[in-house]
């Protein structure tokens, strides 16, 4: 996902919260067959929650399908986890001292990772104006020598014809449930099979038969056709067709607040650790720490 800022210790406490085992009550949104493992609804929206605040961005930054897709990873992990746990319980690797004298520590690891996390977002904050004074400034890294298009695609292996030609006819008849059809067919896919935007040359010469079928479908269309490029099938949706030249500030606006914003985060996180360890004498440690072996 975009915005990712790296707290190991948030993930490492996310992963100890949620291995203890099936105690959050409410509605199960994932069980196993033999009910071993069950993931709550309760415990999903909190993490991701969590994902969000540790990026410094909220579910208003992100597509529905974004969104969905961070609930299916959570899901995902939150099952493994829980599962990992129950096979250390077995082993009474929970009656170890290395896990039981481990809970107070963690706690204040979370305690300060949410500490910075809620500095570094309030520091960081990013607005419109400051993404439109960096794009004027920066015109040239906007400006395309060449038309462009953005693809969504659905891949199958080139034995899979009946599929490929099932999917297609699901898409042309609704284009719009496109993202549903990714899903369905190509399940985890990253970014749910859309591409960034491919200057048509560069097209041409790495996906020759995906450059020509599209030579003539608009943006928002479906290829009418399967793809075949000899190597796998595609079912093609032209997304975006960009002309050459400036590309306008409304389609790279979030994406220079994002690259704006995990600078900003970088810098502000450093600052206010560095003023955390002068408040607290930390900045001089390696001195009191020379004789300890």
């Amino acid at each position: 996902m975009k915005n990712k800022f790296k707290i190991a210790v948030l993930t490492a406490l996310c992963t100890f919260a949620l291995s203890c085992g099936n105690s959050s009550g409410g509605k199960v949104l994932f069980e196993t067959s033999d009910k071993k493992i069950k993931v709550y609804e309760k415990e999903v929206n909190n993490e991701l929650e969590k994902s969000l605040f540790s990026s410094g961005i909220s579910e208003k930054d992100l597509t529905p399908e974004q969104i969905t897709q961070m609930k299916h990873s959570i899901i995902k992990n939150i099952a493994l986890n829980r599962a990992l746990a129950l096979k250390a319980k077995e082993k009474k690797l929970n009656e170890d001292k290395k896990y039981t004298e481990s809970k107070e520590i963690l706690q204040e690891q979370l305690l300060a990772s949410l500490a910075t996390l809620s500095e570094v977002n309030e520091r960081a904050k990013i607005t419109d104006a400051d993404a439109k004074a960096a794009y004027d400034a920066n015109q040239a890294s906007f400006t395309q020598p060449e038309d462009s298009v953005r693809l969504q695609v659905i891949v199958f292996q080139p034995t899979d014809t009946a599929k490929a030609e099932q999917a297609l006819k699901e898409a042309v008849a609704n284009p719009n449930n496109f993202t549903a059809y990714v899903n369905q067919y190509n399940p985890g896919t990253e970014q749910n099979g859309q591409t960034q935007s491919i200057l048509l040359s560069q097209l041409a010469s790495r996906f020759g038969s995906v450059s020509e079928a599209i030579k003539d479908v608009k943006a928002g269309q479906v290829v009418n056709k399967v793809v075949n490029d000899g190597k796998s099938l595609y079912v093609v949706k032209v997304l975006e067709r960009n002309p050459k030249g400036l590309i306008p500030f409304e389609s790279v606006k979030e994406a220079i607040k994002t690259q704006l914003r995990n600078q900003k985060r970088q810098i502000e996180q450093q600052t206010y650790l560095k003023s955390i360890s002068d408040e607290f004498k930390l900045s001089n440690m390696d001195e009191a720490l020379k004789n300890i072996k």
